[in-house]
């Protein structure tokens, strides 16, 4: 899986190589495997032009290539509907601008289910992650929209702690250095709920929880 880190930084502030992009991988990977997709996506929202944007995919070589940069206008599709609403959607894709990767069982190469989870910063949408099968008899089942739903739930908490970060090193003296910040525990408790909670639905998935959760920590010793 690859991620475009232009889109990333100018959409998410999340520049490369730092571990909130590295979190986001390590969501995005989860959860296809959780879901047992074949492929999945993060898509990122450009508000000024009210589309979302594929950044990051998670699949074949081939579709990275394809997917990256493609936009969906908001309210187009089940992504672009999850956006508008702010709300989970899962069925038969019926937006058909987007190219796909040509692979078997798949007509027109589009997936035949699709399910898209938006990931908000508050009660504001920032983007969607989908999760994509070509098997028209693999259907995605509501557990599987819940615990999907979870893991744009804490991409989100990564992107609003990103944000807070920068906020305050913006407000720092730049002759100095800026300090770490301290988060209260109030916001400390909801990351760690929200990573409970997705651990919970994730019995016999420890190794990728874990990593997740470590790379979640390295956020804290950013200097």
């Amino acid at each position: 899986m690859k991620a475009d880190p232009s889109l990333l930084s100018v959409y998410l502030g999340i520049a490369r190589r730092t571990p909130e992009e590295s979190v986001l991988r390590l969501l995005a990977e989860l959860g296809v495997t959780a879901l047992g997709a074949d492929e999945g996506s993060l898509l990122v929202l450009d508000r000024e032009r009210q589309e979302l944007v594929f950044a990051m995919t998670v699949g074949p070589r081939e579709s990275e290539a394809r997917l990256r940069g493609q936009r969906v206008p908001l309210g187009r599709g089940l992504s672009g509907l999850a956006a508008a609403t702010g709300e989970v959607q899962i069925g038969a894709p019926v937006y058909k601008d987007i190219r796909q990767r040509r692979r078997a069982g798949a007509a027109g190469g589009h997936p035949a289910w699709v399910l898209a989870a938006p990931m908000m910063v508050r009660d504001e949408v920032v983007g969607v992650f989908t999760a994509a099968n070509f098997d028209p008899q693999r259907p995605f089942r509501s557990e599987q929209a819940a615990l999907y739903a979870k893991v744009a739930s804490v991409a989100g908490v990564v992107v609003e702690q990103n944000r807070r970060l920068r906020e305050m090193e913006s407000l720092a003296n730049p002759a100095a250095r800026p300090a770490r910040p301290r988060r209260g525990p109030g916001r400390r408790q909801e990351l760690l709920d929200e990573i409970a909670a997705l651990a919970g639905d994730a019995a016999g998935r420890e190794a990728e929880l874990l990593a997740l959760i470590r790379a979640i920590r390295a956020m804290r010793r950013r200097p």
